[in-house]
């Protein structure tokens, strides 16, 4: 057997059957478990030698023991390790490696649950990993507060991918402001019967999104400008009870906001509750080929 110095104090069971050696640490485990968990490890036992001792061993060079055994605890019924935000990158790269679903899927499910407070190393792991759905919710919160995040030292990490596509739709989206008072959002507005007046209707609309785009246009730049979500909610605040201000505010002013900024969405596109209490944001989408 290769030189340790130490036996694992958590995963050294007197029943096992097969050691792995990461380290300077021994592991003696059981096949079945460790089997059952992946299948690469299952394929690496049938051709694993047997030691002095009789009992077949591997040696994993590329592995730290502290990740294994932590990796391990989680595998074990009678020990436990939560997956965290220590641990998470370490628990995917090793379920990629070695084909553990289970972990996989565990590890995932911590990020979709918890990436609201790290979005930017949840955005780099979805898209090491291709988590489609997480990597687009994760860039919403990013896309919030880009200039904060972009000083991040973690925004670096990110691929120059990510950070291209993040960099030019946030891009997009202070040029579009900063025409936004060229918009004419009274063209094409369909009056009612209700409406006594039309020219004097416009007049009103167009007087309320003018003091609308000056709320969310703050200039001269380098002010940060209002975040995305702040300014579709400010544009999209009710501007009257008639029939026509309703239907103009459901149907065209969307249309004529999308024309301009593109796509937003709420948050994990809840799509149960109303309108008036989602907050909408910008994203960005992994490329088809991660």
């Amino acid at each position: 057997m290769t030189l340790v110095t130490k036996r694992s104090k958590l995963h050294y069971y007197s029943d096992g059957d097969i050691i792995i050696i990461v380290g300077k640490t021994t592991f003696l485990l059981h096949k079945t478990i460790i089997g059952l968990a992946s299948k690469v490890f299952q394929d690496m036992f049938s051709y694993a030698s047997a030691s002095t001792n009789e009992i077949p061993e591997i040696t994993l060079d590329d592995e730290t023991p502290i990740i294994f055994e932590e990796l391990m605890s989680y595998i074990y019924p009678a020990t436990y390790v939560s997956i965290n935000w220590n641990n998470v990158s370490e628990f995917l790269r090793i379920a990629d490696k070695y084909i553990m679903e289970s972990i996989l899927m565990a590890a995932k499910a911590f990020l979709e649950r918890e990436f609201r407070k790290n979005p930017l190393p949840a955005l780099r792991m979805a898209e090491q990993h291709g988590f489609r759905e997480l990597y687009k919710e994760s860039s919403k919160l990013i896309l919030e507060k880009f200039p904060e995040f972009k000083r991040s030292q973690t925004f670096n990490q990110l691929s120059v991918i990510t950070r291209m596509a993040l960099t030019a739709k946030y891009d997009e989206y202070t040029n579009a402001l900063s025409k936004l008072s060229k918009i004419d959002f009274t063209s094409g507005y369909l009056h009612c019967k209700e409406c006594k007046s039309t020219s004097e209707h416009d007049k009103e609309i167009s007087e309320k999104f003018e003091s609308r785009v000056r709320q969310v246009q703050i200039l001269p730049l380098p002010v940060p400008p209002t975040s995305p979500s702040i300014t579709r909610k400010i544009l999209f605040e009710a501007i009257g009870n008639n029939m026509c201000d309703k239907q103009f505010m459901d149907f065209q002013l969307p249309r004529k906001f999308k024309k301009q900024f593109g796509s937003f969405e709420p948050l994990e596109c809840k799509k149960n509750k109303k309108d008036q209490d989602k907050k909408y944001y910008l994203f960005i989408e992994l490329e088809n080929n991660k």
